[in-house]
């Protein structure tokens, strides 16, 4: 079993970025209180509508709509109260979006939905999908850990691989969840050649990136340098290498069409090939493998394994239900998918061989 606990870390694109966010925020602030003054019966739903509607004309030049809103958790609280949001890459806490907010369930709330209103009940999940003959050869069993409190919430996923049917995709999703993925040059780690380095891992900063609400979970790793320092106990490391993308696997097609929930998923070329491919080295792995929660469309993934059992989907109807960051998104109609509002870690994994492979 591995155990890791992970901090978000800004990229330096993400920074220059906020610091324009927070200079427009501040003006706005300033605008806001100046309408204020002159009109002091306004109430205070009024002016964060005023706020909202100011900030959208000006980024997006689009009237904000009347049912815009945006959940707001416990870390963008206690990073506020602290100061230290963008170091710790609360950029919605730091950024300061908080109209809206006191109408929002509370993030750490089961029946806490992505859209910052409460459900009826907890999720109980969609049924295990069928095998359709596919052979299961490993079982890979992933910990969650919902919030960074040290109570935090804990559920477990256990994945069933299809190792007969993608013998080299299984292999590389087993390597990369448990000792790594190396594809430096093998000098890098027996000589140093005067940099740092280390195989890249789940098990080492691995989290829940992204979720496209009820519909599928993004895993992996944002930072492989940010995940090395802090295997160090530092915050920065210089001189690292992160590892590259390996060789595209181009000699297997998946196994079954992503038509059902519960599918495991990589990307279409292999681990290190999601999102846009246009991503750094340090960045390549942030998209590793999807869970869906729904069928999905699209032949950008390929099907290698699903979930066993219905635990392990209410588990991931749990945490394909949670509230996201929409950042600027959340004031654009119909666009919910980021990051969990609350971070998800990976907190242990277990890989076993089944009886006969």
């Amino acid at each position: 079993a591995y155990s890791c606990s992970c901090n978000a870390f800004a990229t330096h694109q993400q920074k220059q970025s906020l610091h324009g966010q927070l200079l427009l925020n501040t003006e706005l602030k300033a605008q806001e209180e100046d309408f204020v003054s002159t009109s002091p019966s306004v109430a205070s739903n009024s002016r964060r509508a005023w706020v909202a509607a100011g900030l959208t004309a000006v980024l997006l030049n689009n009237p904000l709509p009347a049912n815009a809103v945006r959940a707001i958790g416990g870390a963008e609280v206690d990073c506020r109260a602290a100061g230290n949001c963008l170091e710790i890459g609360e950029l919605d806490g730091a950024v300061g979006w908080t109209w809206g907010g006191k109408d929002r369930c509370e993030a750490t709330d089961p029946r806490c939905g992505p859209n910052g209103k409460l459900m009826d009940s907890i999720p109980s999940g969609e049924a295990v999908p069928d095998t359709m003959g596919l052979k299961i050869t490993d079982i890979a069993t992933l910990e969650f850990g919902i919030g960074t409190r040290s109570d935090a919430e804990k559920v477990t996923i256990k994945l069933g691989l299809y190792g007969q049917n993608s013998p080299e995709s299984v292999k590389q999703f087993l390597d990369f969840i448990t000792s790594g993925l190396r594809t430096t040059s093998e000098l890098v780690f027996e000589n140093g050649m005067g940099v740092e380095s280390m195989p890249v891992a789940l098990s080492r900063g691995g989290i829940l990136a992204q979720i496209e609400p009820q519909k599928r979970l993004d895993i992996g790793i944002p930072s492989q340098a940010a995940s090395y320092a802090r295997s160090k106990g530092k915050n920065k490391v210089d001189d690292f290498l992160p590892q590259p993308r390996p060789k595209a696997i181009l000699n297997e097609e998946t196994v079954r069409p992503r038509n059902a929930a519960g599918l495991l998923t990589i990307p279409a070329k292999g681990i290190g090939w999601g999102g846009t491919n246009l991503e750094s080295d340090d960045e390549a792995y942030e998209s590793s493998f999807q869970i869906t929660a729904a069928p999905f469309e699209g032949k950008d993934q390929r099907v290698i394994g699903q979930v066993l059992d219905q635990e392990s989907m209410a588990n991931l109807a749990r945490l394909a239900s949670l509230p996201t960051k929409k950042g600027f998104k959340g004031v654009i109609p119909g666009q919910n998918s980021g990051p969990p509002l609350l971070k998800v870690t990976l907190t242990g994994i277990e890989v076993q061989s089944v009886a006969g492979n």
